[in-house]
């Protein structure tokens, strides 16, 4: 998305809370930061930084650079979870994850962190275009967000805030659908030397909290493994699993209400997935998947059961095997009955043996029959045979997320339940 602004904070109608941003952002564009990053246009702005595309002057490399507001930097312990977002990315090292390659100061005081620039879309794009994913893209996508997260968890790493926004697809390859995880801004360290958040506050995005980060409670890495149940879920129904007016509204649902079953939602759904994605949003941490590692395991043999997935048609091979060399038998031994039956009943003609006019021969019960085709997901794929038009019906439109207002509960501070970052 070069030279397009994004903001990464809410609605840009919040009532001109960062008013004057944009000019102060307008003043770093064509500068040069520590001799080497030449600040080329402004991708994203929040309510704690802002994103540019920079050009490092040494190498003629593209790379991006988040910046956060000077005002921020007099807060030790914003600045202290913005220096854990770079040290948390740079030390897990996963091809999934966002890279950091540097860090530094600006003149006025401000920090910054130099990352990776992506071109693509981030998830919530990539499902708002289409409503919602085939099953086979989704549980693709999937799998690459348990290796990223599995990785971090493995550094004793906890992301705490996995969400569309911050999952970003990329072409890699021949693999459109690369997958990058970003905003580690209020990851959780095990064992870290300092706490960045007290005891009983709530960070994070609320559709994608599990129950006890709605309660305040004590998480570990199962509280990502909720939120990427929260993600599959939306990815092949189009839907988030809890919604609400209000911030409490969602909290209270994640931590009381079952979520409606996506077979509900869309029918051709595979059971196997919607097992999957069900187990994943267990209330309790103890009947979800305990690993990213399972997770991933159990979505790549749902992969490997399934046809390969495109965008456009999937062809049927057929196997060549016992059955179809049966079928090869069969048909050389018809042939040849055929011939010997030809050749009987025209010596019967010319020796006048039958009077009667020869009637057709029953056709054999061993003749082989087309394969059947599977009926497979609409959404997914479409097959290479030629069938007759049939009226088209109309998908039923994507529902947005609500975007949840303030609760009126009294005793409840909204303020702390968004992370500040987005």
């Amino acid at each position: 998305m070069p030279g397009s602004v994004r903001r990464i904070d809410g609605d840009p109608e919040d009532g001109g809370r960062h008013s004057g941003v944009s000019r102060a952002a307008d003043a770093l564009i064509g500068t040069i930061i520590d001799r080497r990053y030449r600040v080329e246009a402004l991708l994203g702005e929040g309510g704690m930084g802002l994103v540019y595309r920079v050009i490092h002057t040494e190498l003629d490399k593209t790379l991006a650079m988040k910046v956060l507001r000077s005002p921020n930097t007099r807060d030790e312990e914003v600045l202290a979870r913005f220096r854990r977002e770079a040290q948390s990315a740079s030390n897990i090292g996963n091809e999934h994850i966002v890279d950091i390659i540097d860090f530094g100061t600006l003149p006025d005081g401000s920090t910054y962190f130099v990352m990776e620039c992506l071109e693509g879309l981030d998830l919530i794009d990539t499902i708002d275009s289409v409503q919602r994913l085939p099953e086979g893209r989704a549980i693709h996508i999937a799998r690459q967000i348990c290796l990223a997260l599995g990785a971090a968890h493995d550094a004793g790493i906890v992301h705490r805030d996995l969400k569309p926004e911050n999952v970003f697809l990329v072409q890699r390859g021949a693999d459109q659908d690369f997958v990058k995880v970003l905003d580690f801004g209020i990851a959780k360290v095990a064992n870290g030397a300092h706490r960045l958040t007290k005891d009983g506050e709530v960070l994070g995005t609320p559709h994608y909290m599990s129950p006890e980060q709605c309660a305040g409670d004590g998480i570990d890495h199962r509280t990502d493994i909720y939120a990427l149940g929260v993600l599959l879920y939306e990815m092949v129904t189009g839907h988030v699993p809890h919604d609400a007016d209000t911030m409490m509204g969602i909290l209270t649902k994640h931590m009381y209400d079952d979520p409606v079953s996506p077979t509900v939602r869309v029918s051709r759904l595979s059971r196997e997935l919607e097992r999957i994605i069900m187990r994943s949003l267990e209330k309790r941490p103890s009947q979800r998947y305990q690993t990213m590692k399972e997770m991933e395991a159990e979505l790549g043999q749902l992969q490997a059961a399934r046809e390969p997935f495109g965008s456009d048609v999937i062809t049927l091979k057929l196997e060549a095997g016992p059955t179809r060399r049966r079928a090869y038998k069969t048909a050389i031994f018809l042939g040849i009955s055929a011939l010997v039956a030809a050749a009987i009943i025209g010596l019967a003609a010319v020796g006048g043996l039958f009077d009667a006019p020869v009637s057709e021969p029953a056709k054999s019960e061993h003749l082989p029959q087309p394969p059947e085709v599977a009926e497979t997901d609409e959404a997914d794929a479409v097959t290479e045979v030629v069938a007759s038009p049939q009226p088209k019906q109309e998908r039923a439109k994507r529902k947005p997320r609500l975007r949840p207002k303030p609760s009126e509960s009294s005793g409840h501070d909204d303020g702390p339940i968004l992370d500040p970052w987005k």
